[in-house]
Order: C-alpha cells, then structure tokens, then sequence
C-alpha cells in the first residue's frame, strides 16, 4: 500500500460522493423543492427544464465513474468538461470564489475541473474497477477499463 494509492483513492472517492448530491437534487431526489429551486435556477441562466436533467446525467455518470473507478479516465474528461460549461453558462466567470460572493464564482469550479483532468493521467488508481477488469480481461478487452 503506497501514498500515491491511497491519494488517488481518497480524492476519486471524494468527488465521486461530491457529485451524489448534485445528481440527486436534478433527479429530484432531495424533494420536490430542491428540484424546482435548480429548474428556476436554469430558467434563470436561459437554459429549459431539459437541460436539469442532462445536468443530472452527467453527475451521475461522474457519480459512477470516480465513486467505483468505473473508465476513470474518460468519467473525468466528461466531469472537467462539464465543470468548464458550467462554470460559464451559469455566469459564475464574472465572480471570484464561490463562497465569498453571492451567485457563486469561478475559480472553485475551475479547481474541480482541474483535479478531474488529473485522473486522465492517472486513471483510476489500483483499488478501482478499472484496475479490477485490466487483471481478468483478455489483452483487447482491456480497452474497456480505459
């Protein structure tokens, strides 16, 4: 058990977990109040009440992706990806960090988006699916785990 497993295990699992929450409240999960907060939210950034539900997709894929390390690496191109339209549809560019500003800011979603892209290097570390499937898969199957 070395360092550097135990990194990439800690932050994967934790941004997977992170994106459970954000998933669960499009799905309207959290209730119907939480729901109807982030479709006003939407309708309030130009975007229809479809694009809450494509929103909620991809957490959930990125919920997938990190919490298991299930194709790592292309969950955490999608979640960068995702982090970076965020971040500017929903105008948060125009603020600094989220927490000291009213509405959000940029650099948190931005930091996301940059510790996801690390895991394209990486993958998803040796306690992961991905790992998992590279040990039983045959040498072309093991295009799978990515």
């Amino acid at each position: 058990m070395n360092p550097k497993d135990i990194h990439l295990f800690l932050i994967r699992i934790y941004i997977g977990i992170d994106f459970s929450h954000h998933f669960a409240e499009k799905f309207g999960l959290l209730g119907p109040q939480a729901f109807d907060n982030v479709v006003a939210y939407f309708h309030s950034v130009g975007f229809p009440t479809v694009f809450v539900i494509i929103a909620g997709l991809c957490e959930f894929a990125a919920f997938i992706g990190f919490t298991f390390g299930l194709f790592t690496r292309v969950a955490a191109v999608g979640a960068a990806l995702y982090l970076v339209v965020s971040l500017f549809s929903g105008h948060h560019e125009q603020f600094g960090f989220t927490w000291a500003n009213p509405g959000g800011g940029w650099e948190y979603p931005a930091l996301w988006a940059f510790v996801c892209l690390s895991y394209v290097l990486t993958g998803g570390g040796r306690w992961s699916v991905d790992a998992w499937l590279r040990k039983r898969l045959p040498g072309h199957a093991r295009l799978l785990s990515v």
